[in-house]
Parts: C-alpha cells; structure tokens; sequence
C-alpha cells in the first residue's frame, strides 16, 4: 500500500511535470521567429452598387425612367446556437423572451412562414442557416435589437428591382445569385452595370469583432455604370398588352413585335411571348426566355416579296407596271410556287403582285432576276448577317451563297416569296426600316449609352453604320406600292390606322417541321411603315409627311385557326400598336380628313 507521503507527493510531482512542460513550450514559441503573435489579420470585400437601367423618356421630376435599380437591403441568417444560449428580456419584462417568441418575431418581420422558422432553431448543429432578403427597415430595426430578437445575422447587400415587372424581360435579362448577369441587357453589359468591389483589411479580437483602433484599411467600392435604352416604357406597354391580348383572341401560341425608328433604327419597343420575371430566370422554362425577335429564325414568307421587288426595280430590271403571266406552268420557269385558291386575271403588274401578295408574278421576277443579283440584294437589306444590336444571342439567319452553288433551281422563285431561306424578325423590321428612310439602312441598336457617377459615357463604338441599299426614288415608289396592301383590296385592309397612312406587307409562312411543310400551321406577319411618307398632310405642304415607325408583328400558331393569315391577325395588332405609338410620340396624321374631329390622335381599337 502507498503511503501517505507518497499519497501527497505523487500529485504533486505529476503537476510540476505539467508545469515544467507547458513551460517550455510557452518559451520554445517565445523563441520561434515565424510565431510572433496570434494573426488576427482579416480581409474582406466590399460589394459594388450595380448601376441602374434607364429607358429614353423621362419621369415626372425631369430624371430618366428607371426600369431596373440596385436598392440597399439585408441578407438574413439564423445560428440557433447563438439564439438559445442569449437571454432576450424586453424592456420592462421580468422574465426572459422564449425560443418560440423569438421565431414568432422573425417570421412576422420577414413574412416566413412560423412553423419552418421554429424548426431552424432546432437545428443546432447548422449554425448559419438563411432566413431572407428584405429591405423592410422597420424588419431590420427588430431583428437587430438584442432586446427582441438573438442569433440573427444580418449582412447589409443590394436587391435588384424591375419596376416594370416581366414587361421588357428579354431586354432588361436578370441577374444569378453572384449578382452576375445572365441574360439581356444585364449580361451584355455586366462588367460595366457590375462596378468595382472594395476591399476592408484591418484586425479582429479573439471573438471576431472589428477592431477600429487598428489602422482598419478601406478601399471604397466602386459603383457600376447605368445604361440608357433607346425604348419608351409608354411605347412598350401598349406592345405587350396588344400582343399578349391578340395571341389569345386569335388562338396562337407564341408571338413577337419590334418597334422601330424609321429615321435611326433604334429600337423603341421589342416584346416575346411567353415571357417571364426577370429575378425569376433561373427557374423559368426555356421557351420563355427566349428572345424571338433577335434569338428565333424563321421562313419570313410574303413580307420578303418587297425586297425582292425593290432590288429588282432599283436595278432596272423591272417597273411598278411591268406586266406578268399568272399561269403557274408557263413554260422558261421551274417549278414555280402556286397562289393557292386564288384565282387571278390571265396578266398581273408587279405592283398588284405586292397588293395581292401573288406568289406566281414574284416568284417568276425572282427566278428571271436571278439568284446572284437577288442574292446580292438581299445582303445589302442585311439578311444572313446578324445586326449588332447589343443583346446576347442574336441569330444571323440562313441565306445560301449561290456563288457557291448553294441554290437549286427552285431556290430562285422560292427566295423571293420568303421561302427556303431564314430570317429573324429583326432583321425584317431594319430591311423595312431601310425603306422607311428613302434606301438607307441605319443599324438597328437599343442601347443609346452607359454612364459612369461622373457622367462619362463609356460605351466606346463608332457611330451606327448606314448603307444604302437602294435608291431614294426606288424606296418612295416601294412604299407607295405598299400603300395598296392596308386599304380596300389588299391583304391586310385590317392593318389601315384611321387617319394615317401605311406603307405594310403581310406574311403568312407555312411551317416546315423536320423538312416537310405542315398543312394548316403558320407564322402571320404584318410589317408597316407609318406615316407611309409618300403622302402629304395638305394639298400646299411641300414634302410629304415623313416616316415616323416601323413595327413588325408575328403571330406562330400551333394549332389550325381562321386567323392565320397575317392581314386577320397581326394586321389588327399592328393597327392598334401604331395609332397607338402615333398618340405617344404625338405625330400629326397625314389623312386628317378620316378623323371626324381633327385635332385629337386615333385612340386604340380592339376588335
């Protein structure tokens, strides 16, 4: 048995063991030049403003209309740990506030569910744990009290806000978590909307807080730039309500518009349906994120008959009353596209070819003309290029070289009615917009700038490129053929806006499905020009009025309907978006004398 000396001792000897040797370390760690004191260093950053996105008007205080903007807010976390081990006493209350009080207060300031919010707290084991973004201040007053609530972290951020809601959302695109962006106008000019992060470096105690006292080194962040549109939200909004309102009237399953300047090509309203919410994209089906004005190819149809008659007539080759055969089996043609039911006089002019959308009389002027010079024209109106507008995923359409023996024989009346080549609506809408501006095409662009805080426009690029692709006499005799198509006897009397004149063309394309055209399955088209600019507003003006828009319409249809042809469906669309458009941007009619009471502007019709 050990005795009691040793009983006393043997402790006693083992502590000095532990004393001597926990000495020695301390000193060894004293001595070691790379363990000075403990490192406390931290660095964090700073986030960025995202820059805001501006439409071209201008709101009631005289400052660009915002359509998205990066407001202050508060990203929200819970450590249950940290909650049950605090005691929360309110003022004035003996006992302290429970666990369930606590969640009670959390989901009422947040809007969250109380029940999900009760079992977070349950989860010790997870000790940050997200509740929300707010940027509710009243919310943020409360959870950061210690008197109401404990364990809820807040870290200040920025929440991205569409105030026009899914209106303009393949424009505008959306934003990820990362605060990167992931469509649009939004991913486009992501750098630029971005800005720079700051930087904060300094020290902390052993519990992690700040210590400002030591020189804590900030680098301010650097705020993104904003972007100007060229869009008109007022414009817009009569765009997508038409569109989405004529999609279900006449039965179709998707549909796009674009509203052009015809002067300068920007763009002053462009919509696709489906659509969807912007803060949303990450989760929305694909179809609706896609952009068919810009993203979406397609056989255009008869609205390409125009082209093909403007380079043909621009070259000489044929007249407004140059005369053609409307027999489909006339003999020096191949396999010429026939005109359906219609039944036509023995003879047609190529200007009631335009009027009455002859497939017979155009695809004979095409496959005479040739396909090099057809070809050749066509490029120049800017088909089988894409246009630069400033948005992602533009599509440049298929147009085969035939000087690379790329077209058949039946390619050469087919091209010229639409058929056998692809388009995007865009494109369209710059070639009619060509039109509009007596033969020059001006490249279509959205975007007018992006300014940084000190007011420098940084988007570096040279002015819109312009090209003329006819002549000014060819353009002015084109859109007075077109003038025919909006009236008694053309294909889209419909389309006629009271008190205006229009320059359009319909297109109503069969849709080929794994290389056979389906029978019964469309895409209706309607593209205009208001004014028309080939006529004047009084007997005494010296210049007719000139060209003001053009809008493009396209209704894809799935299923069968009477509507499908462009003049019934598209054109009524069309008519109300432009009288509409003509109210906004308060053009004078050029028909004064179809408005019973001149002095007001046509208001929207709906069938």
């Amino acid at each position: 048995m050990i005795g009691e000396n040793a009983r006393f001792w043997i402790p006693v000897a083992v502590l000095c063991c532990i004393a001597a040797y926990s000495g020695q370390k301390l000193v060894r760690t004293h001595l070691d030049e790379t363990i000075r004191e403990p490192n406390y260093d931290f660095k964090a950053e700073i986030p960025s403003s995202r820059g805001a996105i501006y439409d071209s008007s201008i709101d009631g205080n005289g400052d660009p209309y915002p359509l998205v903007k990066s407001t202050p807010c508060w990203t929200y976390h819970l450590d249950p740990v940290a909650m049950t081990n605090a005691t929360v006493r309110m003022k004035g209350e003996k006992t302290p506030r429970t666990v369930k009080a606590m969640a009670r207060t959390i989901a009422d300031m947040l809007k969250l569910d109380y029940p999900k919010v009760l079992a977070m707290t349950e989860r010790t084991s997870r000790r940050y744990q997200f509740l929300a973004v707010s940027d509710n201040q009243r919310a943020h007053d409360v959870l950061t009290n210690p008197q109401y609530v404990a364990g809820v972290i807040a870290e200040e951020t920025n929440r991205r806000r569409y105030f026009e809601g899914t209106r303009l959302a393949h424009v505008l695109g959306g934003v990820n978590a990362e605060n990167n962006g992931s469509s649009g106008v939004e991913q486009r000019f992501n750098k630029l909307l971005r800005g720079i992060p700051g930087q904060m470096t300094g020290k902390r105690d052993a519990r992690g807080n700040v210590l400002w006292s030591k020189n804590v080194v900030k680098i301010e962040a650097v705020p993104g730039a904003d972007v100007r549109l060229t869009v008109d939200h007022r414009i817009q909004y009569v765009v997508e309500e038409r569109l989405a309102k004529g999609i279900e009237e006449y039965g179709a399953a998707t549909g796009w518009c674009v509203v052009l300047d015809a002067e300068t090509g920007k763009v002053l309203a462009l919509a696709s349906y489906p659509t969807f919410y912007p803060p949303d994209f990450g989760h929305v089906d694909e179809s609706a994120k896609l952009n068919r004005v810009t993203g979406f190819t397609y056989e255009p149809g008869s609205v390409m008959k125009v082209i093909t008659a403007a380079v043909a007539m621009d070259d000489g080759f044929v007249r407004p009353d140059s005369v053609y055969s409307t027999d489909r089996f006339e003999e020096g043609y191949y396999k010429l596209p026939g005109d359906g039911s219609h039944v036509w006089n023995p003879t047609m002019t190529v200007e009631e070819a335009i009027v009455h959308s002859s497939n017979i009389v155009i695809g004979k002027l095409g496959y005479s003309f040739g396909p090099l010079k057809l070809y050749a024209g066509m490029t120049r109106f800017g088909f089988g290029s894409r246009t630069g507008i400033e948005l992602p995923g533009e599509e440049a359409g298929i147009l085969r070289d035939p000087n690379k023996r790329m077209w058949d024989k039946a390619t050469w009346s087919r091209a010229a009615i639409g058929q056998g080549i692809a388009v995007t609506a865009l494109q369209v809408a710059s070639a009619y917009q060509a039109l509009a501006n007596d033969g020059v095409r001006v490249a279509p662009r959205i975007v007018e700038g992006v300014v940084d805080a000190e007011g420098r426009d940084l988007l570096e690029r040279p002015p819109p490129e312009s090209v003329r692709v006819v002549s000014v006499a060819t353009a002015r005799e084109m859109r007075r053929m077109m003038l025919g198509v909006a009236a008694p006897g053309g294909t889209a009397r419909r389309a006629a806006v009271k008190g205006y004149s229009v320059a359009g063309k319909t297109g109503t394309a069969q849709k080929a499905v794994g290389g056979t055209y389906v029978p019964g399955l469309y895409r209706a088209t309607f593209c205009g020009i208001v004014p028309s600019g080939v006529e004047r507003r009084d007997p005494d003006d010296a210049n007719p009025a000139k060209p003001r828009i053009v809008a493009l319409v396209t209704l894809d249809f799935e299923e069968r309907t009477k509507f499908h042809q462009g003049g019934n469906s598209s054109g009524p669309i069309f008519r109300d978006i432009a009288a509409e458009t003509m109210r906004i941007l308060e053009v004078e009619p050029d028909r004064p004398d179809e408005i019973e009471e001149f002095g007001g502007y046509p208001t929207l019709v709906v069938d």
